[in-house]
């Protein structure tokens, strides 16, 4: 789903870059001079091409810092940025009828591996966004963090499908997904699980059917 986000949020600037690229060499083409008018298209097309490739660089960059290819795998993690990367990574999974509604908290920072960390928000967002229909008249996901003397406290609430009664004590089982075939695998909640474990943490839900799900992860200062 990630790979799928990334590849359709730099198609769009690329095939932009392609476009304009393709307009400047008809432009030098069909005249040994170039006019003014000719000269202020091609200004007003670098300057597009300029953004569309400042675009792909930044969505670069984030996913460079999302799985953290240049850091070792240990790091003091500010959890309210690693959220906000996670969003604007997770970007076209949010449809257009959803708000995102963040509440931060000042936090300490945590020790741990913030590519798996990042990991379990993605695919708790995901599954918010997932779960809100698109027909729905305003989908609102909220993000709060916050922290008391031992523990910093992250809730993602939606209020989307929400999760029946029977697949209550299911849903952190491996392989197992209410979602549409090609949707959902079963995998993201069992692995977001062992890897809030991993962190000496816990991750606990409550959800009504209809009305939306509240995840809540726990993580030792």
């Amino acid at each position: 789903q990630l790979a799928a986000g990334i590849a359709h949020e730099i198609n769009t600037p690329l095939a932009s870059i392609s476009a304009d690229a393709e307009m400047i060499r008809k432009i030098i083409n069909s005249s040994e001079t170039l006019h003014l008018d000719k000269l202020e298209i091609i200004r007003e097309l670098n300057t597009l091409d300029i953004e569309a490739s400042k675009r792909i660089s930044d969505i670069v960059k984030s996913l460079k810092r999302y799985i953290r290819l240049d850091e070792a795998e240990l790091q003091t993690a500010d959890i309210n940025s690693e959220i906000d990367l996670t969003l604007k990574l997770a970007a076209s999974e949010i449809k257009k009828n959803t708000k995102i509604i963040k509440k931060y908290g000042l936090l300490p920072g945590v020790k741990g591996r913030i590519n798996m960390l990042n990991q379990v928000f993605m695919n708790l967002i995901v599954n918010a966004c997932q779960s809100i229909d698109a027909d729905k008249q305003e989908g609102i996901i909220q993000i709060e963090t916050s922290s008391d003397d031992k523990n910093i406290i992250i809730k993602i609430k939606d209020n989307g499908c929400g999760i029946p009664k029977e697949n209550k004590n299911k849903i952190f089982e491996s392989g197992f997904t209410s979602k549409k075939a090609g949707i959902g695998t079963g995998l993201g909640l069992s692995i977001s699980k062992k890897i809030i474990e991993m962190h000496k943490g816990c991750i606990s839900f409550t959800s009504e059917e209809n009305e939306g799900s509240e995840f809540v992860i726990m993580l030792p200062v």
